[in-house]
């Protein structure tokens, strides 16, 4: 190749574009301060609604259990009340049969009180008890006597065993009638307390899904401030970005001026060397030697083919010790000592090195960087 690129910090120096003179502003730099405080903030901003949502779960987690429980409260009360309906059907058939009975009794109760009336009646027109002595003094004999005794007693317990059936089935309705409405009390009592226990429970699970509602709904809010403040920081990062790199480059745009000057420097020394040498370029002799201005360079950059001039494969022998030259001033392929690099090959050139210059190889950008800019000594073997 004609001239591996120089990775000098001087070569670099005349390949990059030009920049402002002025160096990293203060105002950038505020800028960037004001960034990465903002930054901060956002970042302290996500931390706090991270753990807010994270106490939100937990008491969305804690209100899903006391749902749970709620909505097993309401299924036994439903079940209770539901007990409770059947009950009360149940004691409505046996208040209905008691009510048949009851109607029963009441009517044996009015055909008795009907043959107790008569009776009545019948003892009040023939003169009541009167009509038993009669009966009994009209015996013809004392067998008759005993005989009318034992159906006057027949007659007179008959009496008394209607009126105790009588007051006996009276007693009974009412105590059925009182076990009825009792009965329907106690059941009608035990539904309004299962239903207004029912209501409660209702009531609370309304609040929980109220409240839950709520913890849910604040969720999406906090989930939605952190997606802006996550979207807010991106933002930010891509202007810190944008605003390093022009710190960056305003940077490299200071180095290459400093360099520019550095350059300027050597090239006025070089022209003192080359007064220095009898003030006229000539080609060195063997065993002769001369001061030059050296940079380095290296085949790693971009487009660079790896072989020099004269055909050597520097990327090949990355360890091979080979200088670029003015081949007026040094011949190519001769071999020469370089202070502080070695014996070299003289196997390249460069648009660049003209007069009393050279351009050593290195494996690496960080070598040449390393080498940078020097006066060296160097002799023709």
């Amino acid at each position: 190749m004609k001239k591996l690129t120089a990775i000098t910090l001087a070569t670099a120096i005349m390949l990059g574009s030009a920049f402002s003179s002025n160096f990293i502003s203060a105002e950038t730099a505020d800028d960037l301060k004001d960034i990465q405080t903002q930054r901060e903030d956002i970042k302290g901003n996500l931390s706090e609604a991270d753990a807010e949502i994270s106490t939100i779960m937990s008491e969305i987690d804690e209100l899903n259990v006391e749902i749970e429980r709620v909505n097993e409260e309401i299924a036994n009360n439903e079940a209770l009340i539901n007990e409770t309906e059947e009950n009360i059907s149940n004691t409505i058939a046996e208040i209905e049969k008691l009510q048949e009975e009851i109607v029963e009794l009441e009517k044996d109760i009015d055909r008795r009180h009907e043959i107790l009336e008569e009776r009545i009646s019948a003892y009040q027109k023939s003169g009541g008890s009167i009509n038993y002595l009669e009966v009994l003094f009209g015996a013809q004999s004392f067998s008759d006597f005993i005989g009318r005794i034992s159906m006057v007693n027949t007659i007179a317990k008959s009496d008394t065993s209607l009126i105790e059936e009588l007051e006996s089935d009276i007693e009974t309705v009412e105590e059925k009638k009182q076990l009825s409405l009792t009965k329907l009390n106690d059941l009608n009592s035990m539904k309004l307390e299962q239903e207004d226990a029912l209501a409660k429970v209702q009531e609370q699970k309304q609040q929980n899904e109220q409240t839950k509602h709520s913890l849910e709904e604040k969720q999406q809010n906090v989930l939605a401030l952190i997606d802006d403040l996550k979207n807010k920081d991106s933002n930010l990062a891509s202007l810190e970005n944008e605003v390093k790199e022009s710190i960056a480059a305003a940077a490299a745009a200071k180095a290459r001026e400093e360099a520019q000057a550095r350059v300027a420097t050597e090239s006025s020394n070089l022209s003192n060397s080359d007064s220095a040498n009898n003030g006229e370029l000539v080609t060195l002799a063997e065993g002769k030697t001369i001061t030059v201005t050296s940079t380095a360079y290296t085949s790693n950059c971009t487009g660079c083919t790896g072989k020099t001039y004269t055909g050597i494969n520097l990327k090949e022998n990355p360890d091979s010790k080979v200088i670029a030259v003015d081949p007026t001033i040094i011949p190519l392929g001769s071999v020469v000592y370089v202070e502080g690099y070695g014996y070299a090959i003289a196997g390249d050139i460069g648009s660049a090195i003209k007069g009393y210059k050279i351009d050593v190889f290195v494996p690496t950008r960080a070598e040449a960087l390393k080498w940078g800019v020097r006066k060296v000594k160097v002799t023709l073997q």
